[in-house]
This record gives structure tokens, C-alpha cells and sequence, in this order.
């Protein structure tokens, strides 16, 4: 009896190029939310003390919550829509 050793493949050479190209656009789309969320810390500071008054600085932190809060529930209420989307491959769709 022969005993047969099956070698295992990294999970990435069983992906046709449409898989590919879907996880291409997942990784730009999460790259990109990334750095809006980046470019948001850095500017809001700036943002806020040019649209207050100085009687106003006080509740700055207030406000960036606000906006970081508000950018999140963007986020949030996305992914929760696109999860209720039907999955369709292409295979099926032709």
C-alpha cells in the first residue's frame, strides 16, 4: 500500500482572474477609505479653527467626534446595504 502525501496549495492559486480582479478592487476600495479617513485627521484641526470663532474652540473636540462619527456611520450604513445586495458571479450572469 502507498502511502500518498497530498501537498497542500496557498489558497491564492486556486483564484481564476475575475477573483482576482474583485480582490484587487477590495483592497483599492479599503485602501482608499484608509486614507480619506487619514486625510480627515489632518485636515479637521486646521478646518475647525478656520470655521470657529475663538469663543468656540473649546468644544473643537466635540466637534471633530462629530464629523469622524458621522464618517463612520457612512461606512457603516454602506456595508450594511451592500450586504443585503444578492451575490451573483459572473458565471452567472451570462
Amino acid at each position: 500500500m502507498t502511502d500518498t502525501v497530498a501537498t497542500a496549495q496557498p489558497w491564492y492559486r486556486a483564484l481564476n482572474r475575475h477573483q482576482w480582479n474583485i480582490l484587487l478592487a477590495a483592497n483599492l476600495g479599503w485602501l482608499f477609505d484608509g486614507f480619506e479617513l487619514y486625510a480627515l485627521f489632518l485636515t479637521v484641526g486646521p478646518a475647525m479653527r478656520a470655521l470657529l470663532d475663538p469663543a468656540q474652540y473649546p468644544q473643537i473636540p466635540a466637534y471633530i467626534g462629530t464629523v469622524v462619527a458621522i464618517t463612520l456611520l457612512g461606512w457603516g450604513s454602506a456595508a450594511s446595504s451592500a450586504a443585503c445586495l444578492p451575490i451573483t458571479s459572473a458565471a452567472n450572469a451570462r
